[in-house]
């Protein structure tokens, strides 16, 4: 079956699978976390395993960003500061 693969076709699957495994790299810039280079290296270090893919794709997701309100300096419900 791959025996009959050329090299063009050989360097667009490989690039189209880098971009696949760059996902959640390209999520978690797009949504500014907070943590980038962490969610980073879990992918670059990992993607090949699969299992660490999943854990980028989860941090990039639910990280904090970047524009979220510190939870400390959120004001209490009924609008008052807590202190």
């Amino acid at each position: 079956m791959f025996s009959d693969i050329g090299f063009y076709e050989l360097v667009g699957m490989s690039v189209l699978a880098l971009l696949f495994l760059a996902v959640p790299s390209f999520i978690a810039y797009n949504r500014r976390v907070q943590r980038l280079r962490l969610v980073i290296l879990v992918n670059a270090l990992g993607a090949c395993t699969g299992v660490f893919w999943f854990v980028a794709l989860y941090m990039a997701l639910r990280m904090r960003t970047e524009s979220d309100p510190d939870p400390e300096s959120a004001p209490a419900p009924g609008g008052r500061l807590g202190v």
